[in-house]
């Protein structure tokens, strides 16, 4: 059995120093940014900013499964998913990168600090976790972007820097392939040996998985989008629309058919319309009772979410006021 290979013991940038596309000089992070529930300043905290710019966690957490919402192959290029008549969405978030739902597809712009050699050697290649999430992220890019129409859609749309013009990108994926091992991606992580992820399917895994199943995560599934309660029932309860639609021609069928004169001696069809009348009225009002007991359990969740995160600030506030003094 092949044993897993270790980077561990000597990483170093993907490419080489003059395959740099940007200095360090230009590369600038943000001010401030929300991580979780709290304001993030990456140049007092860089490895949770790093973190938070490079890592899969959620997407890790059902590796396994993901063989279910997506193939084991590389993204689609810029302009096929334009071809697709899909509309690029930019994204902050791994997690969501190359995860497409419909029409859509979500892109998480290029860290241009992925693109500096020194910032490599000073931050990145002393983590073997964040060294794969970079060397995986940047891999991506490739996929997206293998053509001059590619990289003017990455223009465009706000993937890529403008300073990146195809000259430097050639170049610059001509050097990081040739130190990445494409047969094994033992140095990316594990997400990218997928490339597109459905979005539906992602969401269903977030719900139904014993391992990552919780009362959030059903509601909200993989990527929460409206948290409207009518919006919430139409996503998940629109199906039912079209079960009654059926049932009710099926009823209103066999009502025609019990008002004939051939089927009013058949007891076999008399008995079939009196069972299935039944069980429709039992299931129409199991059904109400079920979005009812939903809507309170969404309220009740919501209301104790909203008392506890209050707490928690209170409490985090009083503490850091007993701090100061």
């Amino acid at each position: 059995m092949t044993q897993p290979v270790s980077l561990a013991k000597s990483l170093s940038p993907p490419f080489s120093k003059d395959r740099s596309i940007v200095t360090l000089l230009q590369v600038h992070h943000p001010v401030a940014i929300i991580y979780g529930h709290q304001l993030l300043r990456p140049r007092e905290d860089p490895r949770n900013y790093l973190d938070c710019e490079l890592n899969t966690p959620k997407l890790n957490l059902i590796h396994q499964h993901l063989w279910l919402a997506g193939v084991a192959r590389p993204a689609r290029p810029l302009h096929r998913q334009k071809l697709l008549d899909r509309t690029i969405y930019l994204t902050e978030s791994p997690d969501e990168h190359l995860v497409w739902h419909e029409l859509r597809i979500f892109v998480k712009p290029l860290p241009e600090f992925l693109l500096n050699f020194e910032y490599w050697e000073k931050e990145l290649c002393g983590d073997e976790d964040l060294y794969k999430c970079a060397c995986g992220l940047l891999l991506s890019y490739i996929w997206l972007v293998g053509h001059k129409s590619d990289l003017h859609i990455a223009h465009e749309t706000g993937v890529f820097p403008k300073e990146v013009d195809w000259l430097m990108w050639t170049s610059f994926v001509e050097d990081f392939l040739s130190n990445m091992n494409l047969l094994t991606l033992h140095q990316v992580n594990k997400r990218y040996q997928y490339g597109e992820l459905r979005l539906s399917r992602l969401n269903s895994l977030y719900r139904y998985t014993p391992s990552v199943f919780s009362v959030r995560n059903f509601m909200y599934g993989f990527m929460s989008s409206s948290t409207w309660y009518k919006a919430f029932f139409e996503r998940n309860f629109a199906w039912l629309l079209a079960v009654f639609v059926y049932v009710t021609v099926i009823l209103s069928a066999m009502q025609v058919g019990l008002a004939t004169e051939r089927l009013q001696g058949n007891l076999q069809f008399q008995e079939a319309s009196y069972s299935f009348a039944i069980t429709s009225i039992v299931t129409v009002v199991a059904m109400v009772g079920v979005i009812l007991l939903m809507w309170v359990v969404l309220f009740c969740y919501h209301l104790g979410s909203t008392m506890q995160y209050t707490r928690h600030v209170r409490s985090d506030k009083e503490r850091r006021l007993y701090d100061r003094h």
